[in-house]
Order: C-alpha cells, then structure tokens, then sequence
C-alpha cells in the first residue's frame, strides 16, 4: 500500500503535531536510532535502507530536523528515473564528507550526486552566498544556484527556475530557507516567504512533474525551554500543512 505521508519522526516531534493525520500515513521511525543524530553511521545507514527496502515512495515525506536531511538521500535512492533535485535550503548541503563511513546533514546531496546514477541534475534555491562558498569548485557547472539575495531582488527567477530545469523533478525542502515568521528551526535561516515557495512549485508544475517530495527543519525538543518549543513547534505545524496541502494540489494537477 501506498500512504501519502510517511513520517520519520526521530526526536518525537511530530507526535506532538497534528497536520498529517487526516491523511494516510506510514511512521517509518517513531522513536531515536543510535548513530543517526547529524551524522549518520554505517549501521544505522543500513537499519534505514532495510526499513525503506518495501516502502513505495510517497507522495510526501517529512524527515524531522535539519539534522536528519540525509534522508534525503535514502529516498532518492528509491527512484529509477532521471530526475532534477530541487533543494530549498539555506546551506548547500554538499560539503565534502569528514568521515569516509559518516553521512552527515551536511554532506549528503554530494553524495547523492556522486553515487546516485539517476540524479542528473541540482538546482539549490535560496541558499546563503556564505554557504555556496563552500560549494566544491568541480560541482559549480554542473549546480545551478539560485541565491537567497538574487531572490529578493529579481522577480524573473521563477521563470528561470521553471527553464533550467530538465528532467522530472524531486523537491527537498528545509524550512531552514524560510524567514523566523515562517518556521523555526535549530540552523541560522534564509529570508523566503511561504508565497514565494509557492510560487516557485507553481512554475515548477507548468512544465514538469514532481516526483517526490520531502521536508525538514522541525524545531528540536531538546534543543532549548519548552515554552520556545511550543511557539516553534506550533509555526512548524502550521507550516507542514501548507507544504502537504501544496502537494496534495500538486498531485490532482498532475
């Protein structure tokens, strides 16, 4: 059976949210896996592939904080087709890789795009000039940036976005991108607005399809006092459902 939703829910956080449940859902992890905190270990790269092993791909999944954002990297693994990321973020995620065995929050899209054979093509959208600066030399031909001050001051990316893209399109998104009125997360934060995500799907959709998606950037339950907690985790909610209500129109366009 194919669920719309599937949700990793290492630290517990969406047990304490409520946008997903009026619709199907498949928990692929509820509580913590040991080595999986940022950095991801051998084991535990190899306790998630088993759990993925007879998961079909969703139509959406939901990762947890930033520092889960390798699972990204798993789910893609799922598909068998040429395909564009996408990545909204506020970092690159393609710092080259610490520890040879350790994928980390931070590191994962250069693995991708170094091992997955159906990964073609990045485009990273709203992410910091600081960040790019870390961007491997060899990698900036083959990446397409759309940088988070380019945003804010030329209306036309989303038509440049929408025409550099070539082939059908998985979406990653950590809400990380996003301004603080948006979301809340653990990671410094970009300036995009909700309707500027919106938009940019929209464009997306006029020529291509979307073939997954997944999000991240949930605010850590022990990551400061529980009063900062609920007003994040509060916005987060809020934010999922928009993102899972998109999809949702996504889906019935397609």
């Amino acid at each position: 059976m194919k669920n719309d939703i599937l949700l990793f829910d290492f630290d517990g956080v969406y047990q304490k949210q409520d946008f997903y449940k009026k619709n199907e859902h498949e928990w692929v992890f509820k509580n913590r896996l040991t080595g999986s905190n940022a950095y991801c270990d051998q084991i535990a790269s190899h306790n998630i592939r088993k759990k993925l092993k007879n998961i079909y791909l969703p139509n959406i999944s939901f990762i947890g904080s930033g520092n889960y954002h390798y699972i990204s990297l798993f789910l893609t693994e799922k598909l068998t087709q040429n395909f564009t990321l996408v990545l909204f973020d506020n970092h690159s995620d393609m710092q080259k890789t610490v520890f040879e065995d350790l994928l980390s929050c931070g590191s994962w899209l250069r693995c991708a795009f170094e091992n997955e054979k159906y990964l073609k093509q990045i485009v990273l959208v709203g992410t910091s000039r600081i960040s790019l600066k870390t961007l491997d030399a060899r990698f900036k031909e083959k990446v397409t940036v759309f940088p988070n001050d380019i945003i804010f001051k030329q209306n036309s990316w989303y038509t440049e976005l929408r025409d550099v893209i070539k082939y059908p399109v998985y979406i990653s998104v950590d809400k990380d991108v996003f301004c603080e009125d948006v979301a809340k997360t653990n990671w410094d934060q970009g300036q995009m607005h909700m309707y500027e995500f919106v938009k940019a799907v929209e464009y997306i959709i006029i020529k291509h399809k979307i073939i997954g998606m997944d999000v991240c950037g949930e605010y850590l339950t022990n990551y400061t006092n529980p009063i900062d907690f609920n007003e994040a985790n509060s916005i987060n909610n809020s934010t999922n459902e928009k993102i899972l209500t998109l999809n949702h129109e996504i889906i019935e366009v397609e």
